[in-house]
């Protein structure tokens, strides 16, 4: 029996840089992602934001020029939910996070609900570099979730700058988002049915690709 197709935010960016390379690590799964260390890191950031902004004040020394940032996330007003899986159906509708028809799958690191709002943050330990795709994905994820939201406001907040780039969206954006995002992921379902995952030689070849050179004539080029 085939296992139903789903996707995140990093699954179809993964797609989107490099078909093949999506093809060997997600689908026949022939190779395996290199561990990365920012990765414990950054959990480890995560962990530590979200039992304070649950109320635990402890903060480690290491990490002491994080606490204004996430103290003043504790001190917002509204319910909060942290490190919160979020899953939905194709139809938009939220579903468990393993359920057999989900489609789309995402975290959001912290959620502010206010009676008519929804701010939602993506906790960021690397280089700064704004862009708008996941925050619109995820503002399009907290339309599907919470109908009482009007407006969501999402952003990143870049733990290293101590900066937050955000965005603002309306109710009537959550059409144009899903749109846009399903033409997207529709890419990846036609590679799936036609068995059609093209190389795209990129920059990333040279250093960053752990497909191999057997696999693949651009890597490390």
């Amino acid at each position: 029996m085939t296992k139903p197709f789903s996707w995140s935010f990093t699954s179809l960016s993964a797609f989107e840089t490099c078909p093949w390379r999506y093809y060997l690590t997600k689908v026949s799964k022939e190779v395996a992602e290199p561990p990365y260390d920012h990765r414990a890191h950054g959990n480890e950031v995560h962990k530590l934001f979200e039992n304070h902004v649950k109320g635990d004040g402890h903060m480690p020394e290491a990490y002491k020029h994080l606490w204004p940032l996430a103290d003043r996330i504790r001190r917002e007003p509204g319910r909060k939910e942290c490190e919160m899986k979020v899953a939905l159906n194709a139809s938009l509708q939220p579903v468990a996070f393993f359920a057999k028809d989900v489609w789309f799958r995402g975290i959001f690191d912290v959620a502010l609900l206010k009676p008519k709002s929804v701010t939602v943050l993506d906790y960021k330990t690397g280089k700064r570099k704004p862009a708008d795709d996941q925050l619109k994905l995820f503002a399009g994820a907290a339309f599907a979730l919470w109908p009482f939201a009007e407006k969501v406001t999402t952003g990143y907040l870049w733990l290293k700058d101590k900066k937050l780039d955000k965005k603002e969206y309306d109710r009537s954006e959550k059409p144009i988002i899903w749109q846009e995002f399903a033409q997207r992921v529709g890419r990846i379902e036609h590679a799936m049915k036609t068995d059609n995952f093209p190389k795209r030689p990129s920059g990333l070849c040279r250093e960053w690709c752990p497909v191999g050179q057997r696999k693949c004539e651009h890597c490390g080029s």
